[in-house]
């Protein structure tokens, strides 16, 4: 069912902003250079629900940088598209900084929680985190993502819950942390290196004791590299019963287990603790090796596995210092410790898995949603266009409510809405260098009130001049959604597509039960007609459009044989058709394009 107003709480009113074949709102870019970019990462991360407590949304806090830093997000969850937000404030040293939280959140709908996360019923093993992104199921994990341009000072990670009044609050911090790429760029003959920097997990306060709590890490990372495009959503925990899944490590088989326990904790008396990001002490980072690239566009990628550190702490002398007394994990596999903890279990749950990418020449992209929007309030700058330092030019079909804007210089999308109700914009950016790309963007803009739980769903034919699509928009969830594909002249329609993966073989129109965002793409096949004029006396010529090129004119002297041979009727062309006579004297004949 379509989000109208019928179905909204009372005092909400939308106007329908249908988008069909409206003028350009912002065309081509200025011919200004943009500020070149180094690199560019995205990270999906598989954690495990370990608050004892059900949950209800996931937090991502990102300190000193924008909203406008930020490039993907993974949406395709319990929780959808996260709301991005700005925070500044004031640290004890008056510097002012400026964080961006990314919030992945239920709705309470008076009767319940939108959505939640389950307490888990055992132990999750990591090689489950594929499950997580199935939203038929929920077992005590989630899978959330985000990417970014500008590197955070540090990344924190916390689950949500109902603090009793259906708020959501911070329930507790997840030890799962993010790596810092620096990337060197190819010269004088030397190729271009990546390395990656696991930091320590950061407690949001510092904690009254020398050292924070410990952590383990297990490093896995890609040993060959290629420039194979590498997408937020194909960082993704292998399944093992469907080998063409997404997966991490984006079409390598060689492995490497870079760091096998690795602990992690932060030294706060340290003579290098870095009271910004929490770096301290030997064990505040782990630092991975430099990472060679045969090309400059190669990407690398990381697999970082978090454990629970159960060993003992020195928590008994005076005063006790917290710090990790069983340092190593003995190479039995068993998750005992090593010396005079050999007997001692130090190794404890799976807290999670943060799969990364690098690139150090960062493909032209767009972002998969827009988050909802709220009328009289400043809406966060949100990247649309994702580029590396690529002079891309930018359109946009549509309207956008009154008072925002789409820049096409940058991709971004900002303002502070002044209407309420559904929207559609068409973004389409391209590169001397990357093909053309387009993506339909249903936009929302309530009036304040809560809305009901709803997801998107976005269309797209490919190829693009293969035909159109309808069917593009918000929808409550829980209700009906409908797609379909209509093929322009010269093609017929093959499947709905999602990531790849074949969701609908249904003629055109394809309808579901809408529960999560949808970005489906109707798949088109080049299939020109054959037309046929008599030519008197005694010949047919045979047309074709000419905007199809490559088809080679065969014949058969049986339609239900193989022996298709290439017709040998001169083929000319004849106005905007390709054309071949054909006698009629030479017996009976079957005729079909064919393209090799």
């Amino acid at each position: 069912m379509k989000i109208t107003f019928q179905n909204i709480p009372s005092g909400i009113r939308f106007r329908i902003s249908l988008l069909l074949a409206t003028l350009t709102v912002l065309a081509l870019t200025n011919s200004s250079a943009r500020a070149s970019q180094a690199y560019g990462t995205v990270n999906n991360f598989d954690t495990v629900n370990d608050t004892s407590n059900v949950c209800h949304g996931f937090e991502i806090e990102l300190d000193d940088i924008h909203p406008s830093d930020i490039t993907y997000t993974f949406d395709y969850n319990h929780y959808g598209t996260p709301q991005i937000t700005e925070q500044a404030f004031q640290d004890g040293l008056l510097v002012w900084h400026t964080n961006v939280l990314v919030d992945y959140r239920a709705v309470w709908t008076n009767t319940g929680w939108s959505a939640y996360t389950a307490i888990p019923g055992g132990p999750i093993l990591p090689t489950a985190g594929h499950q997580f992104t199935n939203p038929g199921t929920n077992f005590g994990g989630e899978h959330f993502g985000v990417g970014y341009r500008t590197n955070p000072s540090k990344v924190l990670y916390f689950w949500m819950v109902d603090n009793g009044s259906h708020t959501l609050t911070r329930g507790g911090q997840v030890n799962v942390t993010t790596p810092v790429f620096t990337y060197t760029p190819a010269a004088l003959g030397v190729p271009a290196v990546a390395a990656a920097v696991i930091p320590a997990p950061v407690p949001p306060v510092r904690p009254p004791y020398e050292f924070s709590d410990a952590s383990w890490v297990k490093v896995i990372t890609t040993t060959s590299h290629t420039n194979a495009e590498v997408k937020i959503g194909d960082l993704m925990t292998p399944d093992p019963n469907d080998p063409s899944a997404k997966d991490w490590r984006n079409g390598q088989t060689n492995l490497e287990v870079e760091a096998e326990w690795q602990l992690l904790q932060i030294d706060y008396n340290s003579s290098d603790y870095n009271p910004t990001n929490g770096v301290g002490g030997p064990n505040g980072k782990f630092g991975g090796g430099n990472r060679a690239l045969g090309n400059s566009d190669d990407v690398v990628t990381y697999r970082y596995e978090y454990y629970a550190y159960v060993g003992p702490y020195d928590d008994f002398s005076e005063p006790p210092t917290h710090e990790a007394l069983a340092a190593s994990v003995a190479a039995n596999g068993t998750f005992f410790g090593t010396g005079i903890y050999s007997n001692t279990l130090v190794v404890g749950k799976f807290l999670g898995a943060q799969m990364s990418a690098m690139a150090g020449s960062p493909p032209l992209g767009l972002i998969d949603h827009l988050p909802d929007g709220q009328v009289g309030v400043t809406y966060s700058p949100r990247t649309v266009v994702i580029a590396g330092d690529t002079n891309f030019i930018a359109t946009t079909n549509g309207i956008l409510p009154t008072g925002m804007a789409f820049d096409a210089a940058s991709g971004l999308v900002y303002g502070t809405p002044a209407d309420a109700g559904e929207f559609l914009i068409i973004v389409t950016v391209t590169a001397s260098n990357s093909p053309v790309l387009t993506k339909k963007y249903p936009f929302l803009v309530a009036t304040g009130a809560v809305l009901p739980p709803h997801s998107s769903v976005d269309t797209l034919a490919s190829p693009l001049n293969g035909g159109t699509t309808i069917g593009d928009g918000v929808y409550t969830n829980g209700t009906t959604a409908s797609v379909t594909a209509t093929p322009a002249a010269g093609f017929k329609f093959v499947n709905w597509t999602e990531s790849g993966t074949v969701v609908s073989h249904a003629v055109s129109s394809y309808t579901f039960t809408n529960i999560i965002n949808r970005s489906l793409v109707a798949n088109f096949v080049m299939a020109p007609q054959l037309s046929l004029t008599v030519q008197p006396p005694h010949s047919l010529a045979l047309t074709w459009p000419t905007n199809f090129s490559g088809f080679q004119l065969q014949q058969n002297s049986a339609l239900g044989t193989t022996n298709w041979v290439n017709a040998t009727s001169a083929v000319n062309i004849v106005g905007t058709s390709y054309q071949a006579n054909v006698p009629t004297t030479n017996g009976t004949r079957f005729f079909r394009l064919m393209h090799p």
